[in-house]
């Protein structure tokens, strides 16, 4: 098996709602790396909730996690990443240096949702489109008005957003739509996998189960991109293209009825 990349997983100690000490942060690389994960996006909420996570302070707590996996000898590469929450101004701020990409490496923005509201990420996709920046719609499957409107999925696609999906809720889906993620997955609409993972209690760093979820869905070939090759690029800072998402189905008596 190709070896996966947890595109989005809270690994800094301290920083965050994330691993509490160092020996827990290290207990969820041992964890991500027995799910054959090889590579992560270290990630920290970027939120005036932790006013000390500047981008500087993040990509500071990333190398010394890096060197602690190399003392220790855990073969997982971690990348600088910050949890940016939608807002209007959010080109305006990547302009001024506030907030950090996936890596530092000035390519991807991994975005959320504010809490409690829906918002429409196209105008933001597309203000970010003159710096060569895209955005990653983090845990895409939280966002109801989103998992139940393929139309408008297709329509933050086409606008250039990357959709990112949490294995757990692939997984266990309870709480969630499998009919709708499973649509979206066979459709070609969910492009990067996530653990999302906080601790090593709850919300744990889990990847097998969700993707062999996906490859039951979409085929090994598609899951492969899913979990590890478009993830992988993505935290190298490599450009991704995914196909346009395919067109809904229709059922053998809608064409018999010519709709």
């Amino acid at each position: 098996m190709m070896p996966l990349a947890d595109t989005h997983v809270h690994l800094l100690a301290g920083l965050d709602d994330g691993p509490r000490t160092d020996d827990e942060a290290m207990a969820m690389c041992r964890m991500l790396v027995a799910e054959g994960a090889r590579s992560a996006a270290a990630t920290a909420h970027l939120h005036p909730e932790f006013p000390e996570n500047t981008p500087e302070h993040i990509i500071a707590a990333t190398a010394r996690l890096a060197e602690q996996l190399r003392e220790q000898q855990i073969p997982l590469t971690v990348t600088p990443t910050a949890e940016i929450v939608l807002s209007d101004d959010l080109a305006e701020r990547w302009q001024t240096g506030r907030i950090l990409s996936v890596g530092n490496l000035n390519k991807y923005l991994l975005v959320e949702m504010p809490h409690g509201v829906f918002l429409d990420y196209r105008p933001a996709a597309v203000a970010l489109q003159p710096f060569g920046i895209r955005i990653i719609v983090a845990h895409a499957e939280r966002y109801e008005p989103l998992l139940n409107d393929p139309a408008l999925a297709v329509e933050w696609i086409a606008a250039g957003c990357l959709m990112q999906v949490t294995a757990e809720a692939i997984a266990d889906p309870p709480g969630y739509d499998e009919a709708a993620m499973k649509l979206w997955a066979q459709r070609g609409m969910i492009h990067l996998l996530g653990s999302d993972g906080h601790r090593i209690d709850r919300r744990k760093p889990e990847l097998q189960l969700g993707y062999a979820k996906l490859k039951k869905w979409m085929g090994a070939a598609a899951a492969e991109r899913v979990g590890s090759i478009w993830g992988t690029a993505v935290l190298q800072g490599l450009p991704v293209q995914p196909p346009a998402p395919k067109p809904p189905s229709t059922s053998w008596f809608t064409r018999l009825l010519g709709a």
